[in-house]
């Protein structure tokens, strides 16, 4: 039993392994079509969640976290949507179904990426002990139930187990979504086999079972484990003979400390992933796998919540996989392999200042993700900074090695034409004396991207680098300029 936050995947055809599905009988159209629920069947959407991937290798289903290196949204920090396009290229060659966990944050963004890509979702309605933040997530996963991309809603993950609501709570949070959709779409609940044999009556308001199988948070070594999983499994379906069985997560972490006899490790993933299929597609189960990328911010899952991807957190196909997966889209790539340092604020570890000749630092305002600089008038010169870390003078600075990157990327818009300001970068050893070297940009009054190579910043140690990225601003004029999206690209 995985924290809240796991993910996981389901199997169609799988003939790089020599597996060829007869028929094809998971996919989204296929639960809609035999619910045995109180909910009507909804109208079918023009995405066929069935369709193999076109690809040697692919699932039925797949659990998606979009999160990137250094964001995180326990902080609110989400990939922008050209990020999470760019996934969908990747996501698409295996599978034309995913999972979702939240309808807050950028889910919107998921779905519509999603659609566009002809991917189906079983959307996520992320669920806890505060009401007010579960209000917030009905009301937001209600409303992306109406797009035709989503094929299933999944209430609440591991709630039961995790003791944040009891089944009253969540047999009532059902009835409101279910209640308030514009077009009837399959409700679940995502949770574990334990929780769903300990709560019988919970599957008389769903139209299928979600369930929850993990052999290695039951400690079972990998040689054992698609025993376990079988045994489990029997078991949810004797219990519930009348209701079709989706595993919800399954999966296997790639690196980790062991737990009991489970070991984490690439060869035991690959091992546990290959076997699964394989018993997934001689008994016609349906699941999504967890999941497709590994997510860097989970560091509280016992030593292994950051490593149950498919792909490393930088897009690229686990080395131990790469004889079943496909490569990774080239955009997935470029998307994966750069490294956000300003999205909507700050990445994790970064904070950003400013100052001026006559020390004003009030002067950014943030407004619909878009940051507006104020540089105030009658100063000789102002900066914005972002650092690794509080502010600090030399000796005592935090630091991080940038130097596998090759740009330097930002989107900049002018209030005025014919308004100039300089980027800089600056190491832990530097001065702050605008000294360290800095280029000239001059942005127009529409969104420009700049890519400025990072060999321009001559005599700046990107191996330490302390200021990742600043704006110097020059003169008794004010200055109105917006940016976003600040990232280092390795190409």
């Amino acid at each position: 039993m995985i924290c809240s936050t796991s993910r996981c995947k389901l199997l169609e055809i799988a003939a790089g392994l020599g597996l060829i599905l007869s028929t094809l009988l998971v996919g989204c159209s296929e639960v809609a079509n035999n619910t045995h629920g109180p909910s009507t069947s909804p109208t079918q959407a023009n995405i066929s969640c069935t369709q193999p991937a076109s690809n040697k290798f692919s699932l039925v289903g797949l659990a998606y976290g979009a999160a990137h290196t250094g964001q995180n949204p326990l902080n609110g920090i989400f990939p922008s949507n050209e990020e999470v396009t760019a996934d969908m290229s990747t996501l698409a060659s295996l599978t034309h179904y995913i999972r979702t966990y939240s309808s807050t944050g950028n889910a919107s963004e998921i779905i519509q990426a999603a659609a566009a890509a002809h991917i189906c979702v079983a959307s996520g309605i992320a669920l806890g002990s505060d009401p007010v933040a579960n209000a917030k997530e009905m009301a937001a996963g209600e409303q992306l139930a109406a797009n035709s991309a989503v094929h299933a809603i999944i209430v609440g993950n591991e709630v039961l187990q995790n003791g944040d609501l009891s089944e009253a709570q969540i047999r009532s949070d059902i009835e409101q979504v279910r209640a308030r959709l514009a077009r009837p779409v399959p409700i679940t609940v995502a949770d574990t086999y334990t929780a769903w044999l300990q709560h019988p009556a919970l599957a008389n308001i769903v139209d299928f079972i979600t369930v929850h199988i993990y052999p290695f948070w039951q400690g079972v070594s990998v040689d054992s484990a698609i025993q376990f999983l079988d045994q489990a499994f029997t078991r949810v379906q004797k219990a519930f003979p009348d209701k079709r069985i989706v595993i919800g997560e399954t999966g296997w972490p790639s690196d980790g400390p062991p737990y009991k006899d489970a070991v984490p490790g690439a060869a035991n993933q690959a091992q546990y992933l290959q076997a699964f299929l394989n018993w997934a597609n001689a008994r016609h189960v349906q699941y999504f796998y967890f999941e497709a990328f590994d997510e860097d911010w989970k560091v509280n899952e016992q030593g292994v919540g950051t490593h149950w991807g498919l792909y490393q957190q930088n897009g690229q196909v686990k080395p131990a996989l790469r004889g079943i997966l496909p490569a990774p889209a080239y955009s997935t790539l470029i998307e994966r392999s750069s490294r956000d340092i300003y999205v909507n604020g700050p990445t994790s570890g970064f904070v950003v200042g400013m100052d001026t000749s006559e020390h004003l630092r009030q002067w950014l305002t943030n407004n619909d993700g878009t940051t507006i600089l104020h540089y105030p008038a009658n100063q000789l010169w102002g900066v914005l900074f972002i650092t690794v870390g509080p502010p600090a003078p030399p000796g005592y600075r935090s630091s991080i090695d940038m130097s596998a990157y090759h740009a330097l990327v930002v989107d900049l818009r002018a209030a005025a034409n014919g308004t100039c300001v300089r980027i800089g970068l600056k190491d832990v050893q530097q001065p702050d004396d605008g000294s360290e070297t800095s280029v000239p940009l001059c942005p127009k009054t529409q969104w420009t991207t700049f890519t400025i190579p990072l060999n321009k910043f001559t005599g700046t140690d990107l191996t330490h680098l302390y200021v990742v990225f600043e704006i110097l601003f020059y003169g008794q004029s004010n200055i109105t300029l917006a940016m976003r999206n600040v990232r280092y690209s390795p190409t």
